[in-house]
Parts: structure tokens; sequence; C-alpha cells
């Protein structure tokens, strides 16, 4: 077929005026550009956070670990218990944790889960929550670190006992100056999300040593038992997290689900050995293990997701994982040498930068990941 004789689909107009209505016709668009979508929003927050996703698929329980969630006990090397049934028993009715936990709860809702920039009076009122008789502060301030040995005399015995062994003094030699620095910087008015990160870290790391320290102190007076489910619960059920199980729930929730297993085996190993001081130790010493790993795997994973928020954060925003993540990696440095030093050497060597900026932080997430993997 000759094609040369086939009228054309589209009149003919000459190149100049083919131009001209183009443009008149796409006057109004804007060019496409190769920058990539904004990724932070106008307060310096990330638009969308890393989402993490719990893959603990090749983590098995130990044969020492307590199952209350197979068969309700029945196929773990535990013998039949209260804690059985799925559910922790409280030994007493009145437990004052959970008011200590609900403090947490309020600062946290004041200071760092809000949207908006915490003022003078956030600070103020939330060191009056935190200083109330009895509260949370009270607490803080004779903490001990069970991973370390013992002082001579208690921690709030004295003021040379935390300055001689901070390590094990952890609550009165680190945490409390850094909490009231914290406090004061705010109600000035100075870096007010930095210092809300900061009190963040202090109070989370609180929430993680206290319940191996109530287990410990349960042996003389069983009531701790309580304290130590209720520091990670707040004196809730499984799917009613608050405090640091809120946490761990949100981003973990299988490594929630074997904290609180584990601080069933608490309350079944004081089921079991109802003595005073208790005798079974071994026993005792079995479920205080279990709540370790999977507070240290839940504490872990807080971390991780705040040096990916590095990734997408700026100004202040950033600068507050900065502050936060320069608190609770040194203070998780004794546990990851144990496991390997030379992944340690790398949780240590990003947190010492400079600037957030110079943060590796696939190879901080990759040490994190093999450190602490399963719960």
């Amino acid at each position: 077929m000759n094609t040369s004789r086939l009228k054309p689909l589209y009149p003919r107009f000459p190149s100049l005026t083919l131009v001209a209505l183009l443009c008149a016709c796409h006057g109004d668009v804007t060019p496409p550009t190769d920058e990539p979508a904004p990724i932070t929003d106008a307060s310096g927050e990330c638009i969308d956070r890393p989402k993490y996703t719990e893959d603990v698929s090749n983590c098995t329980p130990l044969a020492t670990d307590y199952q209350p969630r197979v068969a309700g006990s029945a196929q773990d090397a535990w013998a039949v218990c209260i804690s059985d049934d799925n559910t922790y028993h409280r030994l007493y009715t009145s437990i004052s944790t959970i008011g200590r936990v609900a403090a947490f709860d309020f600062i946290a809702d004041s200071l760092w889960m809000k949207t908006k920039e915490p003022t003078v009076e956030d600070f103020t009122q939330a060191r009056l929550r935190y200083t109330e008789s009895e509260g949370l502060g009270s607490r803080v301030e004779r903490r001990e670190d069970i991973h370390y040995p013992a002082a001579p005399a208690a921690c709030n015995s004295s003021a040379s006992i935390p300055a001689d062994y901070p390590e094990r003094c952890v609550g009165p030699a680190k945490l409390r100056p850094l909490i009231n620095e914290s406090f004061a910087s705010g109600m000035r008015g100075e870096t007010p999300r930095v210092n809300a990160a900061r009190i963040e870290a202090a109070l989370l790391w609180f929430l993680y040593v206290s319940p191996l320290s109530e287990v410990t102190s349960c042996t003389t007076k069983d009531a701790d038992c309580d304290s130590a489910w209720a520091y990670y619960t707040g004196g809730t059920p499984r799917d009613e997290a608050v405090g640091l199980a809120r946490y761990v729930r949100e981003l973990a929730p299988e490594t929630h689900e074997r904290a609180y297993d584990a601080t069933l085996a608490v309350r079944c190993w004081r089921d079991l050995d109802r003595a005073t001081p208790a005798t079974q130790l071994e026993l005792r010493d079995r479920a205080r293990s279990q709540l370790d790993a999977a507070l240290l795997r839940g504490m872990a994973v807080i971390v991780r997701q705040r040096f990916q928020e590095l990734s997408c954060t700026s100004g202040e925003a950033r600068e507050a994982r900065w502050a936060f993540l320069k608190v609770l990696v040194p203070l998780m440095d004794r546990e990851a040498r144990l496991r390997d030093e030379a992944r340690a050497d790398t949780l240590e060597r990003e947190v010492q930068r400079a600037h957030p900026e110079e943060v590796d932080i696939p190879a901080a997430v990759a040490a994190l990941d093999a450190l602490f993997a399963c719960p």
C-alpha cells in the first residue's frame, strides 16, 4: 500500500505555530523536577517514621524458661504454680509502684509524647509529679543495678557510696543528676526537646533496672515481686500496656509477650518458694534471667528506632534523638561487651561522633540486631 497518498491524522502546522500551541496548552504546568519528596516536616520531625517489623521466628525459648502461653506451662520445666493460667495474681492488693509508672506516663505525655514542643510550664508540672513524696524520684534516688557487685552499704546511705560505686548505684550516681539537670534546664526554657529526651532516656533505663532489682529484693520481701511486675507492666494486663511495656509492645510485640511471661515466672517462683527469706534461689535466678533477656531486647529495639529516626529528622528534633542515644547506648555497653566486643565497639564509636549527621546508621542498627536478636 502506498502510504504517501494517505491524509495525515493531524492537521499540518508550521513548526513555530506548533511550538506556540504547545506552550499555550501547557504553560500552567510545573516542569518535573528530580528533587525527592520531603521526609521531614516543618517542626523537624519525620513525616513517615521508620517502621520496624519484629521477626523472632528463629528464636527459641531456653529449656529453663517459663512459658505460660504454651499449654499453660505444661510443657516447660517449671512445676505447677499460680501463674499457669497466664495471669498475674497479686501478692498484695495495693502496689505503690503502679502510681510511679503512672507518674512516668504523665511526664511522658507532658514532655515528649505530645506533638508540640514542651513549655516551661510543662517541665514545671512534670517535675512536680516526679518529686512527689514516695514517688518516682524517690526511687530513682536509691536505685541499684544488680548486674554489678553490691556496695558496702546501700546506695542511698551516704553521699560517698554512689561516688565510689557509680555503676552499682546507677540511680543516685548517674540517673538522678542527669534528670535534675535536664528538668532545671527545661524549666529555664532551654532546648526543651533535648532536655525532654534526656529525661526520657534516663527514666526508661530506670524502668529497665527496677524490675530486676525488685526480683532480687523479693528474696526477703515478697511484696517486691508485685513491684517487679508493676515496674514493667504498670499493673496492667498484657494487652493494655503502659509505661515501658507500651514502648516495647508498640515496636516488638513478641518481645513484650516474653517480658510479660517472665514477670509471671517471678510470681511462679514466689508461689513455689514461700519462705522468708526465699530458699529456691536457683529458681529465682532463672526467672530474673528470663526477664532480663526480654527487657534488654526491648531496650535495644527502642534504641534501634531512635537511630533510624536520625535519618528523617532535622534541627532540635534530631538533636533530641541524638541526646537520647548518648544517654542510653553507654548504659547498654556492659551487656553489649559481654556478648560481642567488636559490635559493642561499633555502637560506642557511633554515639561518640561529633554530630548526628556523621552516624553510620546501618552499622549501628546491624550491631544492635546482632547483639540483641532474641528476647
